[in-house]
């Protein structure tokens, strides 16, 4: 049985070893979910958390937006000052660490910049704030010659930033896949396993706290391509770049897609998809967020409810799959904590890595998505009578050869047939244009998914 080694040293070894290092104080900023749920499990597994970070991380100043909510949280905890300004928080000579944990843009980046500026290390789960304004922070960071660390920022208590800066960093990464958004992925699991229409199952969500009460970002994929930005930095040497990434999200979906793909043996999942280009160099990187057909086998196709996956594929270890909570609480917190316990390790004078990744000599370019090949899933919801025939030749002239076909319950009673096809492999933008002229020949209505083999 594995027994954690007690950080107890005996006499005669204390007589030899040099004195531990000072507490590493950290300023907290926002004492919400994540704010209070880094502070309980300081609290609660502060030795082992010490001994493993070989000192003790306190958090030794907060401002919050609720001081009356703060001061409960900290309850009779000695020493810990409670400010009113994060300004104040971020210049105080107290505070080795400032750990943003409040949400917003343009405050918390204000904070970060002037902390930065006064010599301390910025910790955050701030996805919005780096899509938006990582490449100035990366930039102070590597200027003031200070860490800017933000592994809970992507996947929860994931830890694929570290996985891919530290575990990877022998590997050229060809590709990396995931489900990178928990309230999207809750919402597709209850349309497939429930047969949920997608109304009912973000109301469904709402109810349980998984979803805001405007959910846009999360539904219209936004979140997952922040989120995708930051890891194609590091995996690809690109800066970050939200704007470049291709995003659909997911309130289109009718619950006939998702029940036609999982009979055809598919999952129907938001994807968020980075992986070199069809180019020989891999100067081309396809940047894309979407729903997406998986087969029910795929290990992301397996992954339910709120929960987040990633599949990362290196040239020397193949592909490495990572799952679990992907938000919440004490998820997010160890990832937060983890990124102290580095900071409380690292020696000081250490020269800083770049915050988001080493540059590429010559960033690859990213791919214009009507040049991203996929195979494509066609669903015809016809008015009157389709001429199957008829349908595979408009296909054809288009330049898009079926591989698949089959026919459907219509959508209502005494409805025509829908007409289900799997397509071949073929640039996005000759499926979307083939699907496009096929509605206007036919007069059906043709609802088209990517499919990821």
């Amino acid at each position: 049985m594995f027994v954690e080694p007690s950080p107890a040293l005996s006499p005669a070894a204390c007589a030899h070893a040099p004195a531990q290092p000072p507490a590493l104080r950290v300023g907290l900023i926002g004492t919400g979910t994540v704010g209070g749920g880094v502070w309980r499990l300081l609290r609660r597994n502060q030795t082992l958390i010490a001994a493993r970070a070989g000192r003790g991380i306190e958090i030794v100043a907060v401002a919050a937006r609720s001081p009356a909510r703060a001061a409960v949280l900290l309850g009779e905890a000695p020493g810990v000052r409670l400010l009113a300004d994060p300004l104040q928080l971020a210049a105080d000579p107290g505070v080795d660490v400032l750990l943003e944990l409040a949400g917003g843009i343009e405050a918390p980046r204000a904070w970060a910049l002037a902390a930065l500026a006064h010599g301390k290390h910025v910790v955050t789960a701030n996805k919005a704030l780096l899509a938006e304004h990582g490449e100035a922070l990366a930039a102070a960071a590597a200027r003031h010659g200070r860490v800017l660390a933000y592994e809970a920022a992507v996947a929860g208590g994931l830890p694929v930033v570290k996985a891919l800066r530290e575990g990877l960093a022998a590997n050229r990464v060809e590709a990396l896949a995931g489900i990178l958004n928990g309230t999207s992925n809750y919402i597709l699991t209850r349309m497939q396993a429930d047969g949920l229409g997608f109304a009912a199952a973000l109301t469904e969500a709402q109810a349980l706290g998984y979803a805001e009460a405007d959910p846009a970002f999360d539904v219209d994929g936004v979140d997952a391509a922040h989120k995708l930005a930051l890891l194609a930095a590091n995996a690809f040497g690109l800066p970050v770049q939200p704007g470049a990434v291709h995003v659909e999200g997911i309130r289109a979906l009718q619950h006939g897609d998702v029940a036609a793909a999982a009979q055809w043996g598919y999952a129907v999942k938001l994807l968020a998809l980075a992986r070199r280009g069809p180019t020989e160099d891999g100067a081309a990187v396809e940047l894309r967020v979407h729903p997406a057909l998986l087969p029910v086998g795929h290990p992301l196709a397996q992954v339910h409810g709120v929960s987040n996956g990633l599949l990362v594929h290196g040239d020397a270890t193949g592909p490495l799959f990572f799952s679990g909570a992907g938000a919440g609480a004490q998820p997010t917190a160890s990832a937060v904590v983890a990124d102290l316990v580095d900071l409380a390790r690292r020696p000081e004078g250490m020269a800083c890595l770049p915050a988001l990744g080493p540059r590429a000599a010559t960033p690859p370019r990213v791919l214009p998505l009507a040049q991203v090949r996929t195979q494509h899933f066609l669903r015809l919801l016809p008015g009157t009578a389709l001429c199957e025939a008829q349908v595979l030749r408009a296909l054809a002239h288009e330049g898009l050869a079926v591989q698949r076909r089959a026919w459907g319950p219509a959508q209502a009673p005494g409805g025509a047939p829908t007409l289900a096809l799997l397509t071949a492999p073929a640039p996005d933008g000759v499926a979307a244009r083939a699907a496009e002229r096929l509605q206007q020949h036919t007069g059906a209505l043709v609802r088209r998914l990517r499919v990821e083999e």
